[in-house]
């Protein structure tokens, strides 16, 4: 058997297992074999076949060696893989199973390459969506070496497709866990793929967490619009929490398009904010987001514009009757429009003035209290406000409003 124990190596076989699997080289150092007298000659007759170029001249050897029964596991490992050099030959996907199989019974395999044949088994099964068998493979893998992270998203995308989403959202946090304890950032991709799987099926715990990882992770822009938009739909929010929403989406230059301008100023004016209401529509106009010619931004801008002047100057009375009434209404209303025109420090100082009065809604107050000390650099106020905000859904908003504070610099 000289041919096949020749040299440093007992055989290479270097293929492409399947169409849509992975190459594999497989490899194998050459330890000391001890073959059967009654299996030797085949194994060398079968070697000899392959050389010439017979592949299925060599099976059919292989299965006479096969069928010796009293074979030992060397005997064994080597068939299943003289057997495998055969069935990549062949392009045999299922005899490559077969044979890959065979040689992890054997118990021949070094770790290392077990986990090559495991992950090239899984590889196989997914192309003939045999899900079950593809995770179970891809599965021991990671079990075996927790830093495939690949692989790691591959299953997840099979949990999917099995209709087990929240594993499949698991095992994408799974992989964004085990990425950062090795000090790597997680690919966006995978924190967008958790949260479209999580909103898709409707899954709130996930879609929380996962929209949480995201913003922390990746505070773009156009995450943080498919964020609030998605918590936006998912929740009940009236026209008070719907522009707490707007203005975070703001902050974060997430407001994209005629839409999301002119809903927000529409919300503005509604709410009695014309300040605000112009502010949105003049950015909407210099981006291009809303034309001057059209008939909504004409009819918005009609109906605040000519409002700003004494809404501005009516607040320094305001602040006076805020100071006198026995519950915090004005004192927020007038918070509100100062907020609406940029002075955050005297929003804030109202908004204080708001709760200590009581009568009005602490986490709404909180909420934009927060926003407020936010924007004037008092981080500890602003943090201090947002974990305030205890009730549902406005508690959630908090939270993102603090991704936001954390974002700042």
């Amino acid at each position: 058997m000289r041919k096949i124990l020749g040299g440093s190596t007992a055989m290479a076989l270097a293929a492409l297992v399947a169409a849509t699997a992975p190459q594999a080289a497989l490899a194998q150092k050459a330890p000391s074999y001890k073959f059967s007298k009654k299996v030797q000659p085949l194994l060398a007759d079968a070697q000899k076949k392959q050389q010439a170029g017979d592949a299925q001249g060599a099976l059919a050897v292989l299965d006479q060696a096969d069928a010796v029964a009293d074979k030992n596991a060397d005997d064994a490992y080597m068939i299943a893989m003289l057997r495998l050099n055969s069935a990549i030959a062949l392009k045999d996907n299922a005899l490559i199973e077969k044979s890959l199989e065979g040689a992890i019974a054997t118990g021949r395999l070094d770790p290392a390459e077990e986990l090559k044949f495991r992950r090239n088994l899984g590889a196989l099964a997914l192309q003939r969506n045999d899900y079950q068998k593809a995770t179970t493979e891809f599965e021991r893998v990671i079990a075996a070496n927790p830093s495939d992270y690949d692989l790691m998203v591959e299953v997840a995308e099979i949990q999917r497709r099995q209709g087990q989403e929240q594993k499949a959202v698991a095992t994408l946090n799974q992989a964004i866990a085990a990425k950062a304890a090795a000090g790597q950032k997680a690919d966006e991709s995978w924190y967008r793929r958790a949260l479209a799987i999580a909103y898709d099926k409707k899954l709130p715990a996930e879609i929380v967490t996962t929209s949480e990882q995201l913003l922390q992770a990746y505070p773009g822009a156009t995450n943080w619009r498919d964020v609030l938009v998605i918590f936006r739909d998912s929740g009940k929010f009236d026209d008070q929490g719907n522009l707490d929403i707007l203005r975070l989406m703001r902050a974060n230059a997430a407001l994209t398009g005629e839409r999301d301008y002119a809903e927000y100023a529409e919300t503005a004016a509604l709410r009695g904010f014309p300040g605000e209401s112009k502010s949105v529509l003049d950015e909407g106009i210099s981006k291009g987001a809303l034309q001057t010619g059209k008939p909504l931004v004409k009819e918005l801008q009609a109906a605040v514009n000519p409002k700003v002047a004494s809404d501005k100057a009516s607040l320094a009375g305001l602040e006076k009757e805020s100071a006198a009434s026995k519950t915090g209404r004005t004192a927020l209303g007038t918070a509100d429009a100062y907020l609406g025109y940029g002075e955050y420090a005297k929003a804030a100082a109202l908004y204080k003035m708001a709760l200590e009065k009581g009568g009005v809604d602490a986490d709404t107050v909180n909420t934009r209290l927060g926003f407020a000390l936010g924007k004037t650099g008092d981080k500890a106020g602003a943090e201090a406000a947002l974990k305030a905000v205890s009730g549902a859904p406005r508690n959630q908003l908090a939270k993102y409003y603090l991704i936001w504070l954390g974002n700042q610099g």
